[in-house]
Order: structure tokens, then C-alpha cells, then sequence
């Protein structure tokens, strides 16, 4: 018997049909509609939240009996946020979510994590800072007419220090998740319109464009 010395004869497996060939990178896909939901119920509530708090701090004069009215809407808001903010984080830890365009530069990557990371510690930070500050003022907390505990191990603080929580609840933090909600929608539209559309993925009536898995 006769062995041939063709290299033909001997294909090389492809990296395709290796075993030991990694697998290629999940391509973008829509997110589930729950987390489409959780999107869309947190974005209302921060601009809510936004407004309220320009309307009451800025607008309405203090100590008033129409500033108190807003701000009780506005705790309860908050704390609705924190507990949405929280679901939210348990579906994100319990469903992977879809991966970004293959074709993005390492920079838009990273810089797509670091803005995601840092909305999702103001979203908790946020109304946290406010839950303490609200506990802090020794008074009954309520949450739509219902009673809401304080914060265990706070009690009433100082003057200076409920001052100072303020001023990062309403100024440092508030600042902080404007400029990065802001980051967060320029990416978003810079994607849609230089070859990596990513709205559709968010946005329910907007079409899958061609060749874009579901």
C-alpha cells in the first residue's frame, strides 16, 4: 500500500472546524423586552426626579406649604427609583446582556463599560444619598402615604453634616448623572449614525437593521 505524499490529500482542520478553536463573539441583538421595560421606567423616573428637584430647589420658595407637597412626591419617587434601580440589577446579573458591535474600536469599548458602570453607582448612590439625608432629619419618611423606614444607625445629624449630604445629594451627584447621562445618550447617537446603529436594540418600533440577528 501506497501513502500520497499530496498535500491535498491531508487537509489542515480550519479554525472554524478546530475543537480547540474558540468560539466567534456573540454578534449584537436586541435586549429582552423586561430590560427594555426597566430602561425606559428608570429614564422617566430620573427625568422626573431631575425636574422636581429644579422645580422644588429652584422655583418654589422654601419652607413653603407647595415646596413640602413636591418633595414628599419627590422622596417617593426616589425611593420607587431605588427599588426599579435594584430589580434592574437583579435581571442584569441573572441575563447576560447583548454584546456590542463586533466593530467598535477597543476606545468606544471601554469607554462604553466606564459610562455604564458609572451610571449604574448614581443610580444607587443617588437615591441612597437621599435616604440618608431624609433619615437624618429625624422625621417620618413617607412613600406614597405609606410609612418608610429610616436608615438603622443614622438617628438625627447635625445641621453642618445634613448640609453637607446635600450638597452631594443635590449638586455633586445630581452634576455627575447629567454629565454622564449625557455621555451616554451621545454614544448612543454617535453609533446610529457612523455604521453602528445600536438604538434598535432599545427603542421597540425601530426596525432591526439588515443583518442584525434578533
Amino acid at each position: 500500500m501506497t501513502v500520497s505524499s499530496d498535500p491535498a490529500s491531508h487537509p489542515t482542520p480550519s479554525p472554524q472546524t478546530s475543537p480547540w478553536a474558540a468560539p466567534p463573539p456573540a454578534p449584537s441583538a436586541a435586549y429582552k423586552p423586561a430590560a427594555i421595560a426597566l430602561h425606559w421606567l428608570i429614564a422617566a423616573l430620573i427625568a422626573a426626579q431631575l425636574g422636581l428637584g429644579w422645580y422644588m430647589n429652584e422655583v418654589l420658595p422654601d419652607h413653603s406649604a407647595a415646596q413640602e407637597q413636591i418633595e414628599t412626591l419627590h422622596i417617593s419617587l426616589g425611593l420607587t427609583l431605588m427599588l426599579v434601580v435594584a430589580v434592574r440589577i437583579l435581571w442584569r446579573l441573572a441575563n447576560r446582556p447583548p454584546a456590542l458591535p463586533e466593530d467598535l474600536s477597543a476606545w468606544e469599548r471601554r469607554l462604553a463599560l466606564l459610562v455604564h458602570v458609572a451610571l449604574y453607582v448614581l443610580m444607587v448612590g443617588i437615591p441612597l444619598s437621599g435616604w440618608v439625608l431624609v433619615s437624618g432629619r429625624g422625621h417620618p419618611i413617607g412613600f406614597w402615604g405609606f410609612a418608610w423606614p429610616a436608615i438603622p444607625g443614622v438617628g438625627v445629624l447635625p445641621r453642618p453634616e445634613l448640609h453637607q449630604i446635600k450638597h452631594l445629594h443635590v449638586f455633586i451627584l445630581i452634576w455627575a448623572l447629567v454629565v454622564t447621562w449625557a455621555l451616554h445618550v451621545a454614544g448612543a447617537f454617535k453609533h446610529q449614525f457612523d455604521g453602528h446603529p445600536v438604538l434598535w436594540r432599545m427603542v421597540p418600533f425601530l426596525k432591526r437593521p439588515a443583518g442584525k440577528p434578533d
